[in-house]
């Protein structure tokens, strides 16, 4: 084929683990000795009985010193589970400088470096914890410089390793971390009936950050050196005044839909004349973190995610994520050290599978030891019943991205071509590394089925991932009656529809061409339609992965199948009485006839002048949607947050674009609608995040948006069915699995 200019073209247009810390021999396993977790989060002395003295600060570094009218107060905030950030009354950070105790204001981490971010920077700061024999005393170990904490200061003497103990105290300096801005404790966790209480989020992803190379999103879920770190300026990625956030610039109708002209123009001001985009400013003031048209910065903050949590969210599924086309892409444009090396996609997923785990363990140090934290990754349906029945979050691993487990269409080097058998093995070993929901389908053609993305730009993207230009036909070519138009398949036309009308252009793609396939061309001349669809659905390889998946009771998500791969399921999960999910909204008839469950963001909060809503109609149609047999709700919730999807504005203030006046904003405090929590409105930082001037800025303002449909106006029917989807959810997955061990 002669493209590769036209390649390069159009590519310009596209967008930790801690070292061994290994006991010294006779000392036991760290992780059985409970009881150095018990320190977290809370204000000490450090003791050492031996020279009855106490770890103290003087002008240049810490030394022993008798007495406790000079000793130096420690709080103990974790940084992982049995290490900690020792965080002095005068904010500064306990560090080792070679057999020296010093004392810095800042820590310095690959999130504020011009270093990349796959692993984590060990740093001076980090101090674990190992027991002694006797159970109140405890060795302290500097992880970066493998030192001691001994008598006369560090030494790498294990031998001369001081005994500690610590002494409650008070007045320590408050650790920086965004409040949840909620009293009380989880106290619902079933209904009357004995079904669980509670919503589901099906569709999110707290990685992002891990994933397209590591340059698109900004901002962590957490980090071991707290939100400092975390939610850190974002000039990093997004270049001066957010000049070089292009995927931000691409994703500024929420969809991906812009226009060629537009996005080129946008391109050019961006990458050659730096404009302004936004500001970069992180953790305090967050001036403008999060954006509702093109969200580029981490929403999902372990903390916000935890207020989600009080509000009522019992279950989230956490899709891993990624585009080897939009990786590739940055990685051109944008040249730099903080991408991964790799932009494949099945790297960026076993990335986020480490630290979707370590944000367990991170919440579990947070609380006090393994276990303790309320953010629990499950891997069965029992499993998360135990959890939400528990009061806690469970959390459901998937995958999303465009060719999971390296099966592309083209053959590539260095890649084995994906058959029957090798997908099978693969699958299996996604599913023991603990991920239990999949999208078979996606923006891009793999090797499995035709993606549902987009006509417009991501039409380039298809070309980029494949070799190949969409096999477009009308839409009314593809047979079958079922149909998500999810993502705008059936409702768009390509960008190269009418090419066959300019003068020339057929023999000018001739001479670039060397085929009549549209698909094969230079320049693709598809027929004129109303809307193009893809003509090709499942693979026959895409219909064995089907059948491993439901071999497994895996969660069939089709929120990216087009209206080709979608004909050639249904009928295979009705023959087999299999649930799957559409966590993109969807063809609600199809979902139900697989009695499935299909979930997608809320409508607007803008009232009307009769006070009706988008929101509230939203609420209104989940209650539309009750499995007549089970009494649960069909339709949910999901936000795709880190998703480049739309969260709801506000309906007041500079971000609203209500139509009409409003009134009655929404009051704080409020009470949960379980009763048992009661909110004031989110404060991380400086940043005070009042849902009436944000809106949906993060997943921390669901309890506020619930309050918001509540106040104006939703039934508490709706309410409740909103509140059953946790259990409905669940139910799926029990179905899956009930029907996939009877295969």
């Amino acid at each position: 084929m002669k493209v590769t200019l036209l390649s390069t073209l159009v590519s310009a247009f596209m967008l930790l683990a801690f070292p061994s810390i290994g006991a010294e021999p006779g000392r036991g396993v760290v992780e059985k000795n409970g009881k150095i977790y018990q320190f977290a989060n809370q204000c000490y002395l450090i003791y050492v009985s031996e020279s009855d003295s106490y770890l103290s600060k003087n002008d240049k570094n810490y030394a022993l010193s008798r007495g406790t009218n000079s000793a130096t107060k420690f709080y103990m905030r974790p940084a992982a589970l049995g290490v900690y950030l020792l965080f002095d009354q005068d904010k500064q950070y306990l560090i080792a400088e070679g057999s020296r105790l010093h004392y810095v204001s800042k820590i310095k981490s690959e999130m504020i470096l011009d270093i990349p971010e796959k692993d984590y920077l060990i740093t001076a700061a980090e101090w674990e914890l190992q027991p002694t024999k006797n159970v109140s005393e405890f060795y302290l170990r500097n992880i970066k410089e493998n030192t001691w904490l001994a008598k006369d200061g560090l030494n790498s003497d294990f031998r001369l390793a001081a005994a500690i103990s610590f002494r409650p105290t008070k007045g320590c300096a408050h650790f920086p971390e965004s409040e949840v801005g909620a009293a009380g404790a989880v106290t619902k966790t079933l209904h009357d009936n004995g079904m669980l209480w509670g919503f589901a989020d099906a569709h999110e992803h707290s990685g992002a950050n891990h994933g397209f190379g590591g340059k698109i999103f900004h901002g962590a879920s957490f980090h071991k050196l707290g939100i400092e770190h975390a939610l850190a300026d974002c000039e990093k990625h997004h270049g001066k005044n957010g000049s070089k956030d292009l995927m931000g610039v691409t994703y500024k109708s929420g969809s991906g839909n812009v226009a060629p002209g537009s996005f080129g123009g946008n391109l050019y001001n961006h990458l050659v004349k730096d404009e302004a985009d936004h500001l970069t400013d992180g953790y305090p003031t967050l001036s403008e973190w999060n954006t509702h048209e093109a969200p580029t910065h981490q929403s999902l903050y372990y903390k916000w995610i935890e207020r989600a949590y009080l509000g009522g969210m019992r279950v989230m599924v956490e899709y891993m994520e990624s585009t080897e086309v939009v990786c590739e892409a940055y990685k051109k444009l944008l040249p730099g050290n903080s991408e991964s090396k790799s932009c494949n996609e099945m790297v960026h997923v076993d990335h986020q599978l480490i630290k979707i785990r370590e944000l367990q363990d991170y919440v579990d140090a947070q609380s006090g030891g393994p276990g303790k934290g309320w953010f629990r990754i499950v891997y069965s349906p029992e499993e998360a019943r135990d959890v939400v029945r528990a009061g806690k979050l469970a959390v459901i691993l998937g995958i999303e991205i465009e060719n999971p487990f390296n099966c592309f269409v083209d053959e590539r080097e260095n890649f084995q071509r994906c058959d029957d058998e090798l997908v099978r093995e693969r699958l299996n070993s996604y599913y023991d590394k603990g991920v239990r929901a999949l999208f078979p389908s996606h923006k891009f053609v793999n090797a499995f089925s035709s993606g549902d993305g987009n006509a417009g730009i991501l039409e380039l993207g298809d070309y980029l991932n494949t070799g190949r230009w969409r096999d477009y036909v009308s839409c009314e070519e593809v047979p079958g009656q079922y149909w998500m138009k999810a993502h705008g398949e059936g409702e768009q036309k390509s960008i190269f529809s009418k090419l066959a009308t300019i003068p020339g252009i057929k023999t000018l793609n001739g001479f670039l061409s060397d085929s009549d396939d549209p698909a094969e061309q230079a320049l693709p001349i598809y027929p004129e339609a109303e809307a193009h669809c893809q003509r090709n659905g499942f693979t026959p390889l895409g219909m064995s992965l089907i059948e491993e998946m439901m071999s497994l009771g895996m969660i069939i998500d089709l929120g990216h199948t087009p209206k080709s791969a979608l004909n050639d399921i249904i009928p295979v999960l009705v023959a087999n009485n299999y649930p799957a999910v559409h966590t993109h909204g969807g063809d609600q008839a199809a979902v139900n006839l697989i009695n499935g469950f299909a979930s997608r963001g809320l409508g607007s909060a803008c009232r009307n002048e009769e006070g009706g809503s988008g929101l509230l109609a939203s609420f209104e149609s989940i209650n539309d949607e009750i499995d007549p047999e089970t009494g649960l709700p069909q339709k949910g919730l999901s936000y795709d947050f880190n998703g480049f999807a739309y969260y709801n504005r506000p309906r007041f203030g500079k971000l609203s674009r209500c139509e009409q006046s409003q009134k009655d904003p929404l009051e704080y405090p409020f009470t949960s609608f379980a009763g048992d929590i009661v909110f004031e409105k989110l404060h991380t930082g400086e940043q005070v995040f009042d849902f009436n001037q944000f809106g949906l800025a993060n997943i921390g303002l669901y309890p506020d948006l619930i309050e918001e449909a509540r106040r104006g106006g939703a039934s508490e029917e709706s309410l409740n069915s909103l509140f059953k989807t946790a259990e409905a959810y669940i139910r799926i997955w029990e179905r899956a699995e009930l029907e996939g061990k009877q295969q």
